[in-house]
């Protein structure tokens, strides 16, 4: 019986976050800038971290603060929540225009809440990333962060996901240096991961999304690393 009442309460938890997460998804725009000017073009692909859910503005995710970074003059944004590595290939067909100047990739998070094998979800995504570098000047692949370090799940089970995010990440790492594609790995040690030490700031109230802040320490690890 003793040993119930922790299940009962994050299952209880997570239940309530799920929730949130769910109203978060419907309220969230992504960001996007349809026009006729292609002088500068971005393209993002990707699931909710691609959309932006979490931050309190389109202009606060990743593909906003890129936008702005490289002065986009278009931006088309096919992310879709909840989208898997396998789907980036659909999203790509959708795409407007033949080339761009950059392409955001960014996926992996549902694939490692869902405990997909690493090296299979990489050679599933190479094609993507392969046709992105074909049609692009440059090519950014980003995955999440530490998903053990969200609140959203039981504590039990967090070390199992920060243990897959490694793998996740040394594996779409290896597959993007083959492809030619940017890979920014989001991942910090859990003795300085700022996600682990103030979730309430750069974690959205879902436990799971970055918010605002959040994007904004992704976005900084992305600038760090490539020059829009």
């Amino acid at each position: 019986m003793l040993a119930a009442a922790p299940l009962t309460y994050w299952g209880v938890v997570f239940l309530q976050k799920y929730q949130i997460t769910q109203a978060l998804i419907g309220e969230t725009t992504c960001y996007t800038q349809l026009s006729n000017n292609y002088s500068k073009t971005l393209l993002v692909l990707g699931d909710s971290t691609g959309v932006g859910v979490g931050a309190t503005r389109p202009e606060d995710s990743v593909a906003g603060r890129v936008a702005v970074s490289m002065g986009a003059s278009y931006v088309e944004n096919r992310a879709v929540s909840g989208a898997v590595a396998a789907d980036i290939e659909k999203q790509f067909e959708n795409a407007k225009l033949a080339n761009y100047d950059v392409i955001l990739i960014q996926v992996g998070g549902n694939d490692i809440v869902r405990f997909h094998d690493p090296n299979k979800t990489a050679d599933v995504l190479s094609e993507s990333v392969r046709t992105a570098v074909e049609h692009s000047s440059k090519t950014i692949l980003m995955s999440a962060g530490d998903v053990g370090a969200t609140t959203i799940f039981p504590e039990p089970i967090r070390p199992s996901y920060t243990k897959l995010t490694l793998r996740f990440h040394e594996a779409f790492g290896t597959m993007a240096a083959k492809e030619g594609a940017t890979y920014i790995n989001l991942y910090e040690p859990p003795a300085i991961d700022p996600f682990r030490a103030d979730p309430e700031k750069y974690l959205a109230i879902d436990g799971f999304h970055p918010s605002s802040d959040g994007y904004e320490l992704w976005f900084e690890k992305l600038e760090s690393v490539i020059s829009i």
